[in-house]
């Protein structure tokens, strides 16, 4: 028998140690198993067509809020052509509404809920001894006739018991993902999360051994899918000590954390960190406490502030901070607020913001009337509009977002931003307002992919805005630091290219 694990890429790096995870407790039965991630961009057509001429007898589909509906097209694609191949879809985007989602997906025999590993085991086990008794398979959903029944979710599984992937995989040298804790103490209301969502975690022990292969290994980047890495500040402490005393001077080290939890003597450890050793993924969410206390975070903004000032003025760590747009009780002035001060805070690190969704098994979702939104039917189910933020605003703020992205997202024009900012006395907010509606009005949208391009339309815009200071020789600097941001950014090639052309857009 053949059975392949298969999903495609996207924004959601755990699908891809899902697979490894899921891998590792069936690789030794008496199947043939196989694993393929297909890249975001490749046709659907041409994923099926790979598959169905694998002639699998069973297809397990990983899939999230950005891939699933893709994923249904090929599944859909891969049952017509060979009906007696088994469908099974997993992931947490169809843990939840399973009965709904395998009664919209007739080309679906089977769903594994909730973390999947020991579910898997159980279903591969049930099939090879000719039991097929599904119905004492906690986590399966299945078929029984026109009927489909949908077993309870699996007790969590144990951290301990789960296998360490790259004892199976080799590393890649650029970028792994690691994972040293399973649930999560994340209870934001558009967080999706299982009903038994505990922490359980890895022992130290086994944490550095792993990661000891890592610096070993020579890693270009770790990145930990733990949400929230630091939920246990002792334990998070001695992850970062081990990682700083065991340098190898070229891997960094990537979490997701809560920078309420920050408390002094990590913050003095971390300033201990080499450069760019430790990236800190902030999920601000917002500034605003009426905000905060809607999504269930109720936390101490002033705090987080302080946090995050500490831990850039160090130096040596970098940290990227997340705003969320479309958020409970958030008007569009609100969200201006809370971007001024994540964009002070940050500093010249990158700054994004993401649309909220309204994701199964989430509690916004069960909140979605009460706060009167408005999303996307199909997933990742985006908020087009809330009862506090018109869809005007919201895809105003969007194109904002795009605007973040390109100019400050990736750490780029950190020089220009910041002197633009202080030489005009504009509010971060206004200053991406102001540059989305001229990129817009000038029909320049499509040419924001090169940096060659973004420079020049920087510039442009800039010079408006300096008219009204009267000063040519600030606007001169400014030009001159927009041409450093862009020397750092692309290859001495491409510089060339463009003092050739020069600043005409």
């Amino acid at each position: 028998m053949k059975l392949l694990l298969a999903t495609i890429e996207s924004d959601c790096r755990r699908t891809d140690m899902a697979i490894k995870s899921l891998y590792c407790v069936v690789a030794d039965s008496p199947m043939k198993v196989k694993t393929k991630i297909f890249g975001r961009n490749d046709l659907y057509m041409d994923i099926f067509e790979e598959i169905a001429e694998g002639r699998y007898n069973i297809v397990y589909f990983h899939a999230n809020q950005y891939n699933e509906y893709q994923l249904k097209r090929v599944a859909e694609l891969v049952k017509k052509a060979v009906p007696s191949t088994a469908i099974v879809f997993g992931g947490m985007q169809v843990s939840f509404e399973t009965r709904a989602f395998m009664k919209e997906n007739l080309f679906v025999d089977y769903v594994i809920r909730g973390e999947g590993e020991r579910v898997l085991f159980n279903f591969i086990k049930s099939i090879l001894s000719y039991e097929f008794d599904y119905e004492n398979i906690a986590g399966l959903a299945y078929r029984e006739g026109d009927q489909v029944v949908v077993n309870p979710y699996d007790a969590p599984i144990d951290a301990e018991a789960l296998p360490f992937p790259y004892d199976r995989f080799e590393a890649d040298k650029d970028v792994v993902c690691y994972e040293t804790i399973r649930g999560t103490s994340d209870r934001t209301v558009y967080s999706q999360y299982l009903p038994d969502a505990r922490v359980r975690a890895l022992s130290l022990g086994r944490v550095c051994t792993e990661l000891r292969y890592f610096l070993a290994s020579e890693v270009g980047r770790v990145v930990f899918l733990d949400r929230f890495f630091n939920y246990n500040s002792e334990r998070a402490y001695r992850i970062f000590e081990y990682i700083i005393n065991n340098d190898n001077g070229i891997t960094s080290f990537e979490f997701n954390i809560n920078g309420d939890e920050l408390d002094e003597e990590t913050l003095r450890l971390l300033s201990e960190a080499r450069d760019g050793q430790i990236i800190f993924n902030l999920d601000v969410a917002s500034t605003n406490a009426e905000v905060l206390g809607a999504i269930g975070r109720g936390e101490n903004v002033y705090r987080l502030m302080y946090n995050t000032t500490r831990l850039l003025q160090s130096g040596n760590v970098r940290a990227e901070i997340t705003l969320m747009a479309g958020l409970p009780l958030e008007t569009e002035p609100m969200f201006a607020r809370s971007f001024n001060k994540a964009f002070g805070m940050a500093a010249g690190m990158p700054v994004h913001i993401r649309t909220v969704c309204v994701s199964k098994g989430s509690a916004l979702r069960e909140l979605a009337d009460r706060f009167g939104y408005i999303y996307a039917a199909d997933a990742p189910y985006e908020v087009i509009s809330t009862g506090h933020m018109s869809s005007d605003e919201l895809l105003r703020i969007r194109g904002i977002a795009r605007t973040v992205e390109a100019y400050v997202g990736d750490g780029g024009f950190a020089g220009a931003m910041p002197r633009i900012l202080n030489d005009t006395g504009i509010k971060p907010y206004e200053l991406f307002r102001g540059l989305t509606k001229y990129t817009v009005k000038h029909d320049l949208t499509g040419k924001m992919r090169k940096k060659e391009n973004l420079a020049r339309i920087l510039y442009a815009y800039a010079a408006g805005l300096y008219d009204e200071l009267a000063d040519p020789v600030k606007l001169d600097i400014l030009r001159d630091v927009i041409y450093s941001d862009l020397s750092a950014a692309v290859s001495e090639e491409s510089i060339k290219k463009f003092d050739k052309k020069g600043w005409e857009l």
